[in-house]
């Protein structure tokens, strides 16, 4: 025969509560952090193919160099992001902005989305730079596919 001892079931009552409190706030809580991180992976998505954006245009300007810093870049992107088209026919990357933002928010200025991802440049001035988000999230797959765009633009050019 077991012994009950006096309070157990109240005793036990209050931590089946206490757990289940726990849970629901920790449910809560990583609810609305999977949100802000989803919501500054979009931002970040933006930034990055903003940013892309920028190099390809800046690529097919002139003589076809890719662009030196983010000075550079910045300076020709400005604060309207004014490349519309790619003249460079090619499907390894986008014909239009609006195709490389992919719904995308598009960040105010080239200064705001260089404050959200980056460039590294390469110390071969042929070489395209590779895209980073600068430790922010981002979406699944972006990076391999603005610096595929880079790339792969790249190759065309050298053909």
């Amino acid at each position: 025969m077991t012994q009950q001892f006096p309070g157990s079931k109240r005793t036990a009552k209050i931590l089946f509560a206490a757990f289940i409190a726990t849970a629901l706030t920790a449910f809560i809580w990583g609810y609305f952090v999977v949100q802000t991180v989803r919501a500054r992976a979009k931002q970040t998505d933006g930034a990055l193919r903003s940013i892309a954006w920028a190099c390809l245009c800046y690529a097919q300007q002139g003589d076809h160099t890719w662009p030196d810093s983010e000075e550079s870049l910045s300076a020709v992107a400005g604060d309207q992001w004014t490349c519309q088209s790619i003249a460079v026919a090619g499907a390894e990357w986008p014909a239009t902005r609006e195709a490389a933002l992919a719904g995308m928010v598009l960040p105010a200025t080239a200064v705001d989305a260089f404050k959200i991802a980056g460039l590294e440049f390469s110390k071969n001035p042929s070489d395209p730079p590779h895209v980073h988000a600068r430790g922010n999230p981002s979406g699944l797959g972006t990076l391999d596919i603005v610096n595929g765009w880079l790339t792969n633009y790249q190759s065309i050019q050298i053909k």
